[in-house]
């Protein structure tokens, strides 16, 4: 009975703790503005979220600047494009895209503005400090936002379920293979989540929940955390087969501890007859 309820208990604890790590990762790729604005070179090096972008500031901004003059207006066309490539303009953008993603998920409630002043790097061009600031239609996209406060209250409450059903399951004393055992189950079922909710989740769903081109950063997020991921599956698959192994050996080596019972002999009468 106590070995069936410290597994049970080690299972909960192993399924808590798969939802704790995997969602953590799923937080920092697709709900983290900080992380994505670090990562302005990866979200730029899409060429739909980078086209969005330039494509907004350029109507709002170059118009302005070069009414009737289209050569003008190509020119500043051609250097916002070219700043945007560049690692010093990347910076200059991660500001715009920490904002973006914020508004995007819902962590923002006001506009996405560009000030005129931060168009005067990006046009090169100072008479752009006159100019009023240039709001970027990004949408709150309301099922990123249920997801967002879904994971910033779930995440505390597993993890502190994963220590209490772990002290349980330990207090229950179950047997070390069965632990061990028990384990390698639980690193290969976080080896799913975290694939699923660290990987496929912002890269292949969330872009569908929107038509806009912001929706785009956590499956670009997704790719460059790409090989941190693989890293970590190799690391739990193998962690899972050792475990696997070593409960093998330790049940093996338990049997062959364990005293032999002497077999009792039962007197066949039929031969004294």
């Amino acid at each position: 009975m106590r070995r069936t309820l410290a597994s049970l208990l080690f299972g909960l604890a192993y399924a808590c703790a798969s939802l704790t790590v995997s969602g953590f990762l799923l937080q920092r790729i697709a709900f983290d503005p900080d992380t994505s604005a670090n990562a302005a070179e990866a979200i730029l090096g899409d060429g739909a979220i980078k086209r969005e972008l330039v494509d907004a500031l350029a109507t709002a901004a170059v118009g302005q600047l070069a009414a009737g003059d289209p050569a003008l207006e190509a020119t500043l066309r051609s250097n916002l494009d070219a700043v945007a490539s560049l690692p010093e303009g990347q910076r200059l953008l991660s500001g715009v895209i920490h904002d973006a993603h914020a508004r995007l998920i819902g962590a923002q409630d006001t506009p996405v503005q560009v000030t005129g002043a931060e168009l005067v790097p990006l046009l090169r061009d100072e008479r752009a400090a006159l100019l009023p600031a240039v709001t970027l239609p990004v949408p709150v996209v309301t099922p990123l936002d249920v997801m967002r406060t879904t994971l910033r209250w779930m995440l505390p409450i597993v993890a502190v379920l994963t220590v209490v059903m772990a002290l349980l399951g330990f207090a229950a004393h179950p047997e070390r293979s069965a632990v061990l055992r028990g384990l390698s189950l639980g690193c290969v079922l976080l080896a799913v989540l975290t694939a699923l909710l660290g990987y496929a989740v912002p890269k292949f769903v969330i872009p569908l929940l929107s038509d806009s081109a912001w929706a785009r950063v956590p499956s670009r997020m997704a790719d460059s955390s790409l090989t941190m991921l693989i890293a970590l599956e190799l690391l739990l698959l193998g962690a899972a087969g050792a475990l696997f192994a070593a409960s093998g050996m330790m049940r093996r080596r338990d049997r062959w501890r364990s005293p032999v019972r002497p077999r009792q002999y039962v007197e066949d009468r039929q031969w004294s007859q």
